[in-house]
């Protein structure tokens, strides 16, 4: 795919969440436009505080995918794990996968090309260290599920976002920024890795 044709064909896509349940939330890149659904009805007024949508994330992703298929675009992420949680909380993970591109493959593909040598294992934010865009240190990426089950435990407790202790709310704006930072970054990657494969 050109580079030209990935920019203005790409659905740059995010999810964060807790292990073997729905995503919490969705994040969604399209041109230079950036949107978060929150996709977890428990989290629904941490969403509605930050005016985000909440909204089924099987209802998302076949929107999504109606948009592709309406528009002629694809769908990336960063790593093949959204295909699983596809497949394991849709209906539509065979369409979806007819949809996919790896960001992850791409970026190895460049490496590879350039004659690259141990970067299989590299992170997403590895790879935007790479390209000179590094992620704020504050967000860590390995805090995401520990967040979120602090901030799930804060609103069962309390029943209202407003109600919840400032921490939990430092909390959910760090999961938020880093679903966008993710989002965006996978975008970044998806640019330059289709014009240095061109």
């Amino acid at each position: 795919m050109k580079a030209a044709d990935v920019e203005a064909r790409g659905v740059y896509l995010d999810i964060k969440g807790l292990r073997d349940r729905p995503p919490v939330l969705l994040g969604i890149a399209v041109d230079d436009t950036f949107e978060q659904v929150v996709t977890d009805a428990v989290f629904g007024d941490a969403a509605l505080a930050k005016d985000l949508r909440v909204n089924a994330f099987d209802y998302e992703i076949r929107t999504l995918m109606a948009r592709c298929a309406r528009e002629s675009r694809r769908i990336f992420a960063f790593s093949s794990h959204i295909l699983a949680v596809v497949d394991h909380y849709t209906p539509a993970a065979t369409a979806f996968a007819g949809l996919f591109e790896d960001a992850q493959e791409m970026a190895l593909l460049c490496h590879e090309k350039a004659n690259r040598r141990d970067t299989t294992a590299w992170s997403l934010a590895d790879h935007l260290q790479d390209l000179g865009q590094p992620q704020p240190k504050h967000l860590g990426a390995k805090h995401t599920a520990s967040r979120l089950r602090y901030v799930e435990l804060q609103l069962r407790k309390h029943g209202a976002y407003a109600a919840i202790s400032g921490g939990a709310k430092a909390k959910w704006t760090k999961v938020l920024q880093q679903n966008r930072s993710d989002t965006c970054g996978t975008r970044a990657i998806v640019l330059r890795a289709a014009v240095e494969l061109g």
